[in-house]
């Protein structure tokens, strides 16, 4: 069958809906992943899906695929990912595909395959998986394969709830942008005893509000409001399936994702002295210099949630983090993200320390941050825009370190001691992402003007679409 190959992208596949994605692809796709399943042993998926318009649908197609090449199939409808991953666990299941595009707009869908528990396909098996789709490399199962609808939300909430306790009655504000978090998380922090203000909850799937980002700062000022409003202790944003938080403490700081790392890493640590802790090339420098200050292991690795949870197959991190809002509690959960679980561990340790979280925040400021910036580049072109780039970088800054590796990845990170930007190619998405900071407003002016200019240089950018590009002006 013919698809858009630009769609199988480097840890999942994401395109618009009617055009690179419907019903019979979702199907041919479920075939020739069941079909991956097979040589790999695995017998059975599970199917989870989030709130999106055609998730429905195209979790019904994807089924009927995976039973025509005989894997039975266990569908839980919709939840957030991370049940997803932990229902792998909950039913003995290593195969699944979840639905969705994750914070991508409203016309985009998408799947996340999974063949080991906590595990999804990246760059070299989605490359296979295409293949086998371009080449119809499947087999109609003489034996076809079984659909089972299990709800399994309530033995999710009652695990949880005996893995992490807290004695405060916190006042929380969730915003879900009226995506799927709105119809799971209040109820479960009700259970906790927390006094639950909602808004946006009701699920809308055109997004009216626009696409619920952690990243986005229009979104975060928008919880900012409802926080000071309801005089609320914290107030959290998910993405659509849920795996990225983003976070607004008691007094309205908007507290970025690599922040939020390093108080994560503080708790960790306090549980797991001397281990190491893993975040992602885009993270501001406070995250390092954290780790090292409470006698823990920094390591520094590619943007990706399945980059880094393969990794951590090598690295054995307690805890891995990154500025999108991907948290990974694996010494103490599970090695996946999930959104209600870092929800809930930040809760008991704001417990714990018996400190508003603006005081805890207050102690972690030290440079001046531009938030995660993305600007729009079309996928074929932004891998050579980004080698252009790095060029240039590297004459203008040939004192700075300068780490264009395996660590990044798709980019480019140039350091000193007061400075930190990086510019790299979006994985899911034809754009590039941005982020750089410093410690003081001079330096945090001239990398802004620096970066502003060297990317206006470059005509393949497409600067009507983006995220925070006002970042930059």
């Amino acid at each position: 069958m013919k698809i858009n190959p630009y769609i199988f992208r480097g840890y999942d596949l994401r395109g618009e809906i009617n055009k690179d994605l419907n019903p019979k692809i979702a199907e041919h796709l479920g075939r020739v992943f069941g079909a991956m399943l097979k040589r790999q042993g695995i017998k059975k998926a599970v199917i989870g899906r989030d709130s999106r318009q055609t998730s429905l649908e195209y979790s019904e197609s994807i089924i009927k695929g995976l039973n025509f090449v005989g894997i039975n199939t266990i569908d839980i409808g919709m939840e957030l990912i991370g049940t997803f991953y932990w229902a792998q666990y909950f039913l003995n299941c290593q195969g699944g595909v979840f639905v969705s595009a994750s914070h991508n707009p409203a016309q985009y869908n998408g799947f996340k395959f999974a063949n080991g528990f906590s595990e999804t396909l990246i760059s070299k098996e989605m490359k296979i998986l295409r293949q086998m789709a371009e080449n119809d490399d499947f087999e109609k199962s003489l034996i076809l394969g079984k659909n089972e609808k299990i709800s399994i939300r309530e033995n999710y909430f009652n695990d949880l709830v005996k893995k992490i306790s807290f004695n405060k009655k916190f006042k929380v504000l969730i915003d879900a942008g009226n995506s799927t978090a709105g119809d799971i998380v209040p109820d479960l922090l009700r259970k906790l005893n927390c006094e639950v203000f909602e808004q946006n909850c009701k699920l809308d799937s055109s997004f009216p509000l626009g696409v619920p980002d952690p990243t986005e700062k229009i979104v975060m000022e928008r919880v900012k409001k409802g926080v000071l409003e309801n005089q609320c202790d914290i107030g959290f944003i998910y993405d659509c399936d849920g795996d990225r938080i983003g976070v607004v403490d008691n007094k309205g700081n908007i507290i970025w994702n690599d922040i939020l790392l390093a108080i994560f890493a503080v708790s960790v640590l306090k549980k797991h002295p001397g281990s190491t802790i893993m975040y992602n090339a885009l993270c501001s420098q406070i995250v390092e210099e954290t780790i090292l200050k409470r006698k823990g292991k920094p390591f520094m690795w590619r943007t990706g949630h399945s980059f880094l949870k393969n990794k951590n197959k090598e690295i054995k991190a307690a805890f891995i983090g990154e500025l999108s809002g991907h948290f990974f509690f694996s010494a103490d959960f599970y090695n996946h993200d999930d959104g209600i679980y870092s929800t809930l561990s930040l809760l008991q340790y704001i417990s714990q320390s018996k400190e508003p979280l603006s005081q805890i925040f207050n102690s972690f400021i030290k440079y001046i941050s531009s938030p995660e910036i993305k600007i729009g580049c079309p996928d074929e072109l932004k891998i050579s825009v980004i080698e252009k780039i790095g060029k240039k970088i590297k004459a203008g800054f040939s004192d700075a370190k300068i780490i264009d590796d395996e660590r990044v990845g798709d980019g480019i990170r140039v350091s000193k001691d007061d400075f930190m930007f990086i510019i790299r190619y979006s994985q899911n998405g034809p754009y590039l992402t941005v982020k750089f900071e410093a410690q003081k407003q001079d330096k945090y002016d001239y990398l802004k003007k620096y970066i502003n200019k060297l990317l206006h240089s470059f005509g393949e950018i497409d600067w009507s679409f983006g995220v925070n590009i006002e970042s930059l002006e």
